[in-house]
């Protein structure tokens, strides 16, 4: 399954987005970039996912939309 999602701020989709991948890739999160056509986030999350790597990414998530 894919979570797909946009990220604002300022109303400025690209720069939130563009900083909300670059962020997520230090923390080790990586292959959120959305479609090259549709753009946006895209998180795969399918069966094989471990448990830790999803609460990874609600964490980030969560910390990301604090700042």
């Amino acid at each position: 399954m894919n979570i797909c999602f946009r990220v604002i701020a300022n109303d400025n989709t690209e720069n939130a987005e563009a900083s909300f991948l670059e962020k997520a890739t230090a923390r080790g999160l990586s292959g959120l970039k959305g479609h090259r056509s549709v753009g946006g986030i895209r998180a795969s999350n399918y069966n094989w996912i471990p448990l830790i790597g999803a609460q990874r990414l609600a964490n980030f998530i969560h910390s990301f939309a604090q700042e």
